[in-house]
């Protein structure tokens, strides 16, 4: 775990190179599996999951196809002041989970190959979950 000072300023400072970052700097960081901390420079508040929603804001508005669609944060935000957020939050922990480990499964079983990607596999299984109702 990598521990970051967020001052006043709105600046980001990184404990272990004792430079200043950027939230892009701070992706590229949890895309290697490295997870962050990040609190208040004058209070020592917890602020990492701020952080990770402005990296989160950040990576969506920069894709073409974004993971949270409209109705995907209009769900999440209906979840967040019910009584159900605590079995919300662990099933989409599992799901994720879950997804990363079948795409580095699909990524082992396919060096070399020309595949299916692992989220074409999720979306015709879920397809057929769905038919079958």
């Amino acid at each position: 775990m990598r521990s970051f000072r967020k001052y006043p300023n709105r600046r980001i400072y990184d404990l272990e190179t004792s430079k200043y970052v950027n939230l892009e700097a701070l992706a590229k960081i949890i895309l290697t599996g490295t997870s962050i901390n990040v609190k208040k420079a004058d209070t020592e508040e917890d602020i990492t999951q701020s952080i990770l929603l402005q990296i989160l804001a950040e990576k969506e508005k920069d894709e073409a196809s974004p993971l949270l669609t409209n109705l995907a944060l209009e769900q999440l935000i209906r979840f967040a002041s019910n009584p159900y957020t605590r079995v919300a939050s662990q099933f989409i922990e599992q799901s994720l989970d879950f997804l990363a480990k079948q795409k580095a499964f699909f990524s082992q079983t396919s060096k070399g190959a020309n595949s299916v990607s692992p989220f074409t596999v999720f979306q015709e299984s879920m397809q057929f979950w769905t038919r079958k109702k």
